[in-house]
């Protein structure tokens, strides 16, 4: 992965379309909020206080998984 990989493990607090409709997840991680860009499918199957684990690279979706795993880096 690159430098700008970031993986993180939180509850979907909110859920929304934007202005460019884009649809959009703010992730909360203890704490620390995050806005990622999902697809249609993802985001019409979320439901809010769920735990996500989530790997995007500047706020672009790469790796979704419903609930919290472990570090799969190998």
């Amino acid at each position: 992965m690159t430098d700008n990989y970031t993986e993180i493990n939180g509850i979907l607090i909110r859920k929304y379309r934007n202005i460019l409709r884009q649809y959009i997840f703010i992730i909360d991680e203890n704490g620390v909020k995050s806005k990622i860009r999902v697809g249609k499918m993802i985001y019409a199957k979320a439901e809010l206080n769920t735990k996500w684990t989530i790997g995007h690279i500047n706020g672009m979706l790469i790796n979704i998984r419903p609930g919290f795993c472990e570090n799969t880096d190998e």
